[in-house]
């Protein structure tokens, strides 16, 4: 027979599903404005993956509260050396997104008092 254990079990189980649906969606966001970056800030994204790294709660611009999810991933210049860079969503909303500092693609400095490329930040508040 069905009581109301089961039901709830039930709801939890469809709520648990809904919830992994969405982390999926957010994942494949957060893939596509880091494949973007990538590509405008001239270096290649490595293993074409990034990486859950922490859910916390805050608050957005408008005073929401919700989940912040951190992605980490690896990029790098020149295929020798793997830097990490970062990508922080509230929602669909881009809070922040951060490479490392990193040589210019091209290997020579664009200028002698810069050798290499300051990080690349995002914060939207």
């Amino acid at each position: 027979m069905f009581n109301l254990g089961h039901v709830a079990l039930l709801m939890l189980l469809i709520l648990i599903g809904w919830w992994l649906l969405r982390n999926l969606g957010l994942r494949d966001r957060a893939m596509q404005l880091v494949r973007r970056e990538c590509e405008r800030s001239d270096v290649q994204l490595l293993d074409e993956s990034i990486a859950l790294s922490g859910v916390r709660l805050a608050r957005n611009r408008r005073g929401r509260p919700g989940l912040v999810r951190r992605y980490a991933f690896e990029f790098t210049v020149t295929g020798e050396h793997r830097y990490d860079g970062y990508i922080d969503l509230h929602g669909q909303q881009l809070l922040h997104l951060e490479l490392a500092p990193h040589p210019f693609p091209d290997g020579s400095p664009r200028s002698d008092a810069e050798p290499q490329r300051s990080a690349t930040i995002y914060r939207i508040h």
